[in-house]
């Protein structure tokens, strides 16, 4: 048996004794079970409805032919007709009892097959010795035909055929007809069903919902909030934006520097500049180096020594900006 066989049978044999559970519930039960119009028919052709003593009222011409417009009518055979009796079957077989019996009618009906109709009612009961015990309705084909055709002459048209059991308000649940389960009632299986699938679907959807919606959102609420020191990207971005160009360092250098002053190396590194040369006078050198916008915090390095040629030497630090000072 195939995998999607195996769970269609699974699922048929849980839905069925879900909804027998479910139906014999007091109060809620009532919901689920179907409202039948039950007419019982002797062997001699006569009609009658069982009162709420459980005793057998006949039924007149009348009160047929109202019941007659009633749309769920089951037609019960009574003592003579049809019958009900027990089988047991292992309990391989309560997914599908009905398929085991037809393959043995002989064992377990005396009519010929070619005229015998059975149905199963409910799932069965398992008695906890690896065996499962079955009601089942059955009567000869030929019987049921002649009833179905007796009934249509006076105006009844049911719509399931059962026999009668030990109590005649017993509830419908099988025809002999088609020899299936009594159609009519709410599932209440499929209804759980439906309610699983409207969730999966609000999940689903909630779930595409905040993936193309609130992860964004909040992605943009995050960054927002970030600290600026925590993001070494910005940081990054932040230093290069404000970084002032080689040329701008070499300008205002130049400019600073009076006609008799010249320098042997510039080193330029992590926003600090170091200017090394000669000038008549170091001293008023700093104060020409501060005055461009671009340098702050200028001061000497080294100390300044007079050289032979009259100059001094200096080696002097500052720090560079891009930003105009105030």
């Amino acid at each position: 048996m195939s995998i999607s066989s195996t769970i269609t049978v699974f699922w048929a044999h849980w839905s069925r004794r879900f909804d027998e559970g479910m139906a014999q519930m007091p109060g809620l039960g009532a919901w689920f079970r179907p409202n039948w119009d039950i007419i019982i028919v002797n062997r001699d052709g006569q009609y009658g409805l069982v009162d709420d003593n459980g005793e057998l009222r006949p039924l007149g011409k009348e009160q047929l032919q109202s019941l007659a417009k009633h749309k769920r009518i089951c037609l019960r055979l009574g003592e003579g007709l049809g019958q009900q009796r027990t089988i047991t079957l292992p309990l391989a077989a309560r997914h599908d009892p009905t398929a085991t019996i037809a393959l043995s009618m002989k064992q377990y009906f005396p009519f010929p097959e070619e005229d015998t109709a059975f149905a199963v009612h409910g799932s069965g009961k398992n008695d906890g010795a690896n065996q499962c015990h079955f009601p089942v309705s059955f009567a000869r084909r030929s019987i049921i035909e002649d009833i179905l055709h007796h009934a249509a002459a006076v105006g009844i048209v049911p719509k399931v055929v059962d026999a009668l059991g030990d109590d005649p308000r017993d509830p419908v649940n099988a025809d002999l007809v088609s020899g299936e389960k009594a159609g009519g009632g709410k599932s209440a299986a499929k209804l759980v069903l439906g309610f699983c699938v409207v969730l999966i679907t609000i999940a689903v959807s909630i779930n595409i919902w905040s993936s193309l919606t609130l992860e964004p959102t909040a992605s943009a609420l995050i960054d927002q909030r970030r600290p600026d020191g925590t993001d070494q990207a910005m940081l990054q971005k932040q230093a290069k934006t404000q970084a002032p160009s080689v040329l701008n360092i070499w300008q205002a250098t130049t400019r600073a520097l009076p006609d008799d002053a010249y320098a042997e190396y510039m080193i330029y590194e992590k926003g600090r500049l170091r200017l090394a040369g000669k000038a008549k006078d170091a001293a008023m050198l700093v104060n020409a180096i501060e005055s461009q916008k671009i340098f702050r915090e200028t001061s000497f390095a080294a100390a300044s020594l007079k050289e032979e040629d009259g100059k001094e030497s200096f080696d002097l630090t500052t720090m560079v900006h891009n930003e105009v000072r105030p």
